[in-house]
């Protein structure tokens, strides 16, 4: 079943910075099981000190995951392109998936 959620990031530096979200799983077998059809984190984004910006993801998880696994957590660092210290996390960047059940999205002020 395809589902999307949306995810809010802001840039709280007082510069414009180039970075690209990474994600990760919890638990971490899932990322195997966790098919991502649209991303932010396919590509690299530049934002304005103090923007923010909200991007979808759409998903599906594979069946073959473990019945053993019922929740599945998807956060997203965004790392600053060009090998810099990445910026302290500024919202709720990470969404909850209940597999077989419905989604839940985080997301921050």
């Amino acid at each position: 079943e395809l589902a999307t959620v949306m995810y809010e990031f802001q840039n709280t530096q007082n510069r414009r910075m180039a970075a690209q979200a990474i994600p990760s799983y919890a638990p971490r077998q899932a990322a195997a099981h966790f098919n991502k059809l649209e991303c932010f984190c396919f590509n690299q984004y530049t934002l304005d000190p103090g923007e923010k910006k909200e991007w979808p993801v759409a998903f599906v998880i594979d069946p073959k995951l473990s019945k053993d696994v019922t929740t599945i957590t998807l956060s997203y660092t965004f790392f600053e392109v060009g090998g810099k210290t990445p910026p302290a996390p500024s919202s709720s960047n990470l969404s909850t998936v209940d597999v077989g059940r419905h989604v839940q999205a985080g997301q921050g002020s």
